[in-house]
């Protein structure tokens, strides 16, 4: 009989409260799948846009949302990321759109895009055509710089294109290794190569392939060294003259992201800075000396060096030795500032388009622009990376598995790791469902007077938190006390044999004592002395076995409690019916109980799979080797090594098992609630 009758449930309150009732039940409901669904979005995100914390990643729905990511994802840079949670840098993409308040990945909006996107196609086609042909053919390679390094989880990372061209090249990771004299394990352990401006590229074979590797990526995914970007950077502190000519904003302030080493060049921010810039700023590999002008001071710089003064100066950084030392030394500190001249990739584009154009209103029309002279004419990155953006295909999709294929790859990689966890997982099931049901079964249906002591004592384990339990548990496996098990399971064995046989002879208290009296000397004293005299190991180490999986979880004092409160409530009238067909108490145990214990099994063995499949710090303690970690351990490798969507990915693969086995469980389990309350 419902608590709340029909006529009862027509009254305006009782419909307010049944309203007040859902709404909060509703509530309860979005509290807890805001947090999972929070997860699965942000699986699907990267290192530059999972701190929006969306529930529906934008670059699902919004076409400037990816190219905001997929321009993030490239940003040239000459270092991948110190740390997994280190935040991506926007670097010269702000130079490249204009906006001096680009400082971090949140700073970029999609709007601050709308711009570029909005370039008519045939312009936006000339422009990127231009770049991508001077790129490919007149720019000089060793300008290239790398792009798309600092975020190795990205999925357009340029790591996974270099480690593919390196496999390519020597065939494997111990071939790599043999010819640079490494020993890594994985390819990304391997690295990437660090370049120093300052110095010439290195000879090593790890930084002429490195090298070679830059020099051959296609356009689309090449960045070239920026002398205007380093020349803004150099300047982002300092006080600008106010009469300076450079462009400005809406409001008439300097677009400091916009400065151009032309205009350092020219003297415009004075010829201090020109000088400092020069000297210690622009990177060394591209200065020219005037050798003519320098040769005089270089003399005397030797001479204060106490080296040969007739030692010739070269124009450019020597490639190494004390000579590319005395080089540096004098460009900071002796050269005379006129000598002093910096390579740029500008001194190529410009002649690359009055020779594709011939004047610069025919590059005015083509780029729709109003450009004085082809020294104004920069070069076109932002409408070169969108053009390169729309010719992607299968950009999105790639962006929505890309962490999915890691894990799962990463995964494949270790696969012992889910060898361990099956074995692990069926092991800890086979245990939970007959140990315990077998202890619960045996105080249940003989109803001994000390179960209910014994139930405590079981309980009472409980109490203790797992980290408590953890040593014990380890000094257990470390150092097995197997001769003392195996006698006492001989000892139980013949005193089962002794009262089968002789039970008639001798009091069954007698013959307990007896056997427990001896049982102790054995272990006490016996098994001590044998150990002295025979030099005999009574103990075995079970560190990296399955039995050091197993053991400690062996038997569950709440699962035992909870089997035994469920036999208590079956009928007495099944067991005696099985009495009078001639069935033995094993027989009545898996033909009885254990069917009609289907839902307290089901929770059982939720129960089990959940402690053994998300098994960590147990199974790392007491299995060292990698070989038989399992897959919780590796996962939390991965999670040390990888940016949060990362992370989050590997959660959810992780949830997916066991979000199986309650689909499978809870319908035993609602079977077990509901069914009772129909009869």
């Amino acid at each position: 009989m419902p608590l709340i009758s029909q006529v009862g449930r027509r009254s305006l309150k009782v419909r307010l409260l049944f309203l007040s009732m859902y709404l909060l039940l509703a509530l309860g409901a979005a509290s807890m799948v805001y947090p999972f669904w929070l997860m699965l979005a942000m699986s699907f995100s990267g290192r530059s846009d999972f701190h929006d914390m969306r529930l529906v990643p934008r670059y699902w729905v919004s076409e400037a949302a990816l190219f905001r990511k997929y321009l993030l994802d490239l940003t040239p840079g000459d270092r991948p990321a110190w740390s997994a949670n280190e935040q991506m840098p926007v670097g010269v993409n702000a130079a490249w759109f204009g906006y001096d308040r680009w400082f971090t990945v949140r700073d970029v909006h999609e709007e601050d895009l709308a711009a570029v996107m909005a370039i008519p196609t045939a312009q936006r086609q000339a422009m990127a055509r231009d770049l991508r042909d001077f790129l490919d053919s007149r720019c000089p390679r060793e300008f290239r710089y790398p792009c798309g390094v600092f975020d190795a989880d990205a999925a357009i990372s340029l790591r996974a294109d270099y480690y593919a061209w390196l496999e390519a090249r020597y065939g494997s990771l111990e071939a790599v290794n043999r010819a640079y004299h490494d020993t890594a394990a994985t390819w990304a352990e391997l690295g990437l190569v660090i370049e120093n401006l300052h110095r010439q590229p290195g000879t090593t074979p790890r930084e002429r392939d490195w090298r070679e590797f830059l020099e051959t990526r296609p356009p689309e995914r090449a960045a070239l060294i920026d002398a205007d970007f380093a020349v803004s950077y150099f300047l982002r502190n300092d006080e600008l003259p106010a009469d300076y000519d450079g462009e400005r904003d809406a409001a008439g302030n300097i677009i400091r992201a916009r400065i151009r080493f032309d205009d350092l060049e020219a003297g415009k921010f004075g010829a201090a800075r020109r000088e400092a810039f020069l000297r210690s700023h622009a990177p060394a590999r591209f200065i020219t000396l005037d050798t003519e002008r320098a040769t005089p001071a270089w003399r005397e710089f030797l001479r204060s060096k106490q080296q040969n003064p007739d030692l010739a100066l070269p124009a450019r950084l020597p490639e190494g030795g004390e000579i590319a030392g005395l080089w540096s030394q004098f460009l900071q500190r002796a050269c005379p500032p006129e000598a002093i001249r910096l390579r740029r990739t500008d001194d190529y584009w410009r002649p690359f388009l009055r020779e594709r154009y011939g004047t610069v209103e025919r590059l005015n029309a083509a780029y729709g622009a109003a450009y004085a002279s082809f020294e104004d004419v920069r070069m076109p990155w932002a409408a070169f990376r969108y053009d390169n953006f729309l010719r992607e295909k299968g950009l999105r999709l790639r962006y929505l598995t890309h962490n999915f294929r890691e894990v799962f790859a990463f995964i494949a990689k270790h696969g012992s790791a889910l060898r361990v966890t099956a074995i692990y997982i069926a092991l800890t099931l086979l245990a939970a469902l007959t140990v315990n049901p077998l202890a619960a079964y045996a105080m249940s249906r003989f109803r001994l007077r000390e179960s209910h002591h014994i139930l405590i004592f079981l309980l009472a384990t409980m109490t203790f938190p797992a980290e408590v339990l953890m040593i014990p548990n380890f000094l257990m496996i470390k150092n097995f006390p197997l001769a003392a098990v195996l006698l006492v399971v001989g000892a139980m064995v013949l005193f089962f044999v002794l009262t089968q046989t002789l039970g008639k002879r001798i009091p069954l208290a007698l013959s307990a004592t007896l056997a427990l009296a001896t049982l102790a000397v054995l272990l006490l004293k016996g098994l001590p002395w044998l150990e002295r005299k025979m030099n005999l190991p009574l103990s075995v180490s079970l560190m990296n076995t399955f039995w050091a999986l197993v053991l400690p979880g062996l038997a569950n004092g709440y699962g035992i409690f909870l089997l035994k409160g469920f036999f208590d409530s079956l009928p007495p009238e099944l067991y005696e019916a099985g009495l009078i067909d001639g069935a033995g108490e094993l027989t009545m145990f898996w033909r009885i109980t254990m069917p009609m214990s289907k839902p307290i099994l089901a929770v059982i063995a939720l129960g089990a799979f959940g402690s053994a499949y998300g098994a960590f710090m147990h199974a790392f303690l007491i299995c060292q080797d990698p070989k038989m970690w399992t897959l919780m351990v590796f996962l939390y490798e991965f999670q040390q090594l990888h940016i949060v969507p990362m992370v989050m990915a590997s959660l959810v693969v992780a949830a997916l098992p066991t979000l199986l086995v309650f689909i499978v469980c809870q319908n035993i389990i609602l079977r077990g609630i509901v069914i009772p309350t129909f009869k």
